[in-house]
């Protein structure tokens, strides 16, 4: 179902979003209550960390540190940490749990979460013809109801808050379980979960990561273990939409030029995060274990970079008085 995307961007340039109350215009007591679990959250946040550490042995090595003989932390030789290109989202090499267990543990709040209330909710969006799915009319109108457009950076996390398992659906298993860890049985409370959820997703790199690359396998085709190149330029437009690496729209600009990539595999979607935390175009080393892909953009990137210097300095020649008078002359004699 990757071709939904394209369904919700079109429908959503279409027609306008509907003016939905805000958290401003919800009742005082759940404004209260917003704040307590705010507060609690930002307490619990802690014990994430502790989670990452206790769960670091047990957890297989991901592709990204297979491919690479750095060890975690460590840059490369000649690749400095790059904090620039993530202002506040440096990439952390290592273990985390799931999305679920990090979000559960950050946001354990006192409230308790209605398994009828998320029944009923369900209820409403399910497809009349799937009894245990919603699918992409009810996803429309439970982003109408969040006030939110489908293709919005904020239905991604809901996506990856229920684990869904393929873009245009979700399973009655994944919408009440997911819901019930975010401690959110109503549209009011999903939408507040979301904001704040998002809100940890500017400053939390390890968190970052994990719906960075959830976002790979969330926009494959079933039976598929490649990204089409269409589908991985919009996914990776979406996924930075809180934060935007320096040399972004230059690796979009690379990929369109060069119709013969037509594919991105997991390894080389793992590792662009490292790429942009880790290296620029000048630090570049191609002899670490890059996938091949960047060795090429870095190339394109330098040479871009030659042409464009050369026709500076052409132009400067050129509006340079004495070597105008200089030209003139010599094409004077050259004609006597």
């Amino acid at each position: 179902m990757g071709n939904c995307l394209k369904c919700f961007q079109s429908s959503s340039s279409s027609s306008a979003a509907p003016t939905l109350p805000t958290s401003q215009s919800l009742p005082n007591a759940l404004q209260n209550l917003n704040a307590n679990n705010s507060c609690q959250a930002a307490t619990s946040i802690g014990n994430c960390y502790d989670i990452v550490q206790s769960n670091a042995n047990d957890r297989p090595r991901e592709t990204d540190e297979l491919l690479s003989n750095r060890t975690p932390l460590k840059p490369a030789n000649n690749c400095d940490t790059k904090r620039n290109s993530f202002k506040s989202l440096g990439l952390l090499n290592g273990s985390a749990p799931t999305m679920s267990d990090i979000i559960t543990t950050a946001v354990k709040e006192s409230m308790e979460v209605s398994h009828q209330a998320l029944n009923k909710l369900f209820e409403i969006y399910k497809d009349p013809d799937e009894e245990d799915m919603i699918l992409t009319d009810g996803i429309e109108r439970l982003c109408l109801d969040l006030n939110y457009q489908p293709d919005e950076f904020a239905i991604l996390v809901l996506a990856w808050c229920l684990d869904a398992s393929q873009m245009c659906r979700f399973t009655r298993t994944e919408f009440i379980d997911g819901l019930h860890k975010m401690r959110a049985d109503s549209i009011e409370n999903i939408r507040l979960r979301l904001e704040h959820t998002i809100e940890m997703l500017k400053v939390d790199s390890e968190m970052f990561k994990q719906l960075y690359r959830f976002t790979f396998r969330f926009g494959l085709e079933p039976d598929q273990r490649v990204l089409s190149l269409e589908m991985a330029i919009d996914l990776w437009k979406l996924v930075f939409t809180v934060q935007t690496p320096d040399l972004f729209s230059n690796w979009v600009n690379f990929l369109d030029k060069h119709p013969n990539i037509r594919r991105i595999p997991k390894d080389t979607w793992n590792m662009y995060l490292n790429f942009t935390e880790q290296c620029d175009i000048d630090n570049y080393d191609d002899t670490e274990a890059w996938p091949s892909l960047f060795d090429d953009f870095v190339e394109y990137e330098k040479n871009r970079a030659l042409e464009m210097a050369t026709v500076h300095d052409d132009d400067n020649n050129n509006d340079d008085p004495l070597q105008c008078h200089v030209k003139a002359g010599g094409d004077m004699r050259h004609v006597s």
